[in-house]
């Protein structure tokens, strides 16, 4: 049999493979009647195989698709009515037009690639943003024509309000710890008790041998209350 060639759509509409056929027959169960019919059947069970296979694969990977359906075709083949066995080669390629367009195609989504990558990373620094009160008022403060000047208390009582929000989960046990410390220094509002705190503080962390923590505590102490803290917190 003579080489015949098959344009075949791949899984992109529009998009096509050229495929040549190289057909060996191997044998015949007897001498046939009508070869050219025979040849004609052969060809048409083998656009058939290939078709079914190609609709599936992608044009953008051109030897990919190559190596696939050569080992799709690679066994032996009967054809049962006239019983002929035979093997097939394939060669794949895209045409000129087609491989236009598979440029064309994979430049479309390279750009759509790009553009829902800038989009999603949008939506999540905007949702970031927004899961912080803080955010929300500066944002607020920004873009709203507000006249903030006539607003003082308003702003003032959202201010408070924010500052006070401590988002749930997102900082765990050591943070709960660091808002009850905090918590517990404000219950003490003179200075000399203050300084009082800062020292039982400092001292513990000095029994724990942690003197650089110490430090910054005594300094501080210093910076709040304008005094260093007592050693030991003594009074």
């Amino acid at each position: 049999m003579e080489s015949f060639e098959a344009r075949l759509e791949s899984v992109h509409a529009g998009i096509a493979f050229q495929v040549v056929f190289d057909v060996q027959v191997r044998s015949v169960a007897a001498l046939l009647a009508d070869a050219e019919a025979a040849a004609r059947a052969v060809r048409i069970a083998l656009r058939h195989e290939a078709a079914d296979f190609l609709r599936q694969q992608p044009a953008t990977d051109l030897h990919s698709v190559q190596d696939l359906l050569a080992r799709e075709m690679a066994r032996s083949h009967t054809l049962l009515d006239p019983e002929v066995r035979y093997d097939a080669r394939v060669h794949v390629s895209l045409p000129t037009g087609d491989q236009a367009a598979v440029e064309a195609l994979l430049a479309a989504q390279r750009e759509q690639s790009k553009a829902t990558a800038i989009r999603r990373q949008e939506f999540e620094d905007l949702a970031e943003e927004l899961s912080d009160p803080a955010g929300v008022m500066a944002r607020w403060a920004t873009t709203d024509a507000t006249d903030w000047a006539k607003r003082s208390a308003e702003a003032k009582a959202l201010a408070e309000l924010f500052a006070a929000y401590r988002p749930p989960g997102r900082h765990g046990v050591e943070y709960a710890l660091v808002e009850a410390v905090r918590e517990f220094l404000a219950s003490f509002p003179e200075p000399a008790q203050k300084r009082m705190v800062y020292g039982l503080l400092s001292a513990g962390m000095h029994k724990a041998e942690r003197p650089a923590h110490a430090t910054r505590v005594e300094e501080i102490a210093e910076a709040a209350t304008g005094k260093p803290a007592p050693p030991g917190g003594a009074r």
